[in-house]
């Protein structure tokens, strides 16, 4: 079996604002035991998690983080925004995951008029929702690149047809948090 990273691109083309939003996906994550536990629909598994950016970074070639800077531990943090339906296209995706796995779907490019809405690079979508009619909700957690631009692309139509404005998105963000261990303390 092949562990080495592939880019797997989708376009999908939003009519309405005559943008590109696109997403791609990285297959390479090795399966660890920390994955095998459930993690709620609302946040991610933080190994996973860590991986999966480690991953993309690698394959968007980021340079590598250097842990002689510090020792760091890391924290998910849980935030929500509301999307504007015009700025939809200011979103691109990738995936990192193993072959023929499920990995994690990241935001990797964020537009000017999207990171204002506190939306980062390197977030992961969890949850997509839009009210209007019976509404619309879909949790993204535990969903591969296809099925979260699906997803995505569906609360989208849904706040068109209703005539609303945005749509409502939950995130996990990965949080870096510097500390020193207890035999530095002074």
């Amino acid at each position: 079996m092949n562990h080495s990273p592939s880019l797997r691109f989708f376009l999908l083309s939003w009519i309405f604002t005559h943008g590109i939003i696109y997403a791609f996906s990285v297959k390479s994550m090795k399966r660890r035991s920390s994955e095998m536990r459930e993690a709620p629909d609302n946040v991610v598994d933080k190994e996973k998690f860590i991986e999966a950016i480690n991953v993309v970074q690698m394959e968007l070639g980021m340079p590598k983080e250097n842990k002689a800077d510090g020792d760091y531990t890391y924290a998910i943090g849980k935030t929500e925004a509301k999307l504007p339906v015009v700025f939809a296209s200011g979103l691109g995706f990738a995936e990192a995951a193993k072959e023929n796995d499920v990995g994690l779907v990241l935001v990797t490019e964020v537009s000017k008029q999207v990171s204002e809405l506190g939306i980062q690079p390197f977030d992961t979508i969890v949850k997509i929702s839009a009210q209007g009619g019976n509404g619309y909700e879909k949790i993204t957690n535990s969903l591969g690149i296809e099925q979260t631009a699906e997803a995505f692309s569906g609360a989208v139509y849904h706040a068109m047809e209703h005539d609303l404005i945005d749509i409502d998105l939950v995130l996990n963000r990965l949080i870096k948090l510097n500390y020193m261990p207890p035999e530095e303390k002074k």
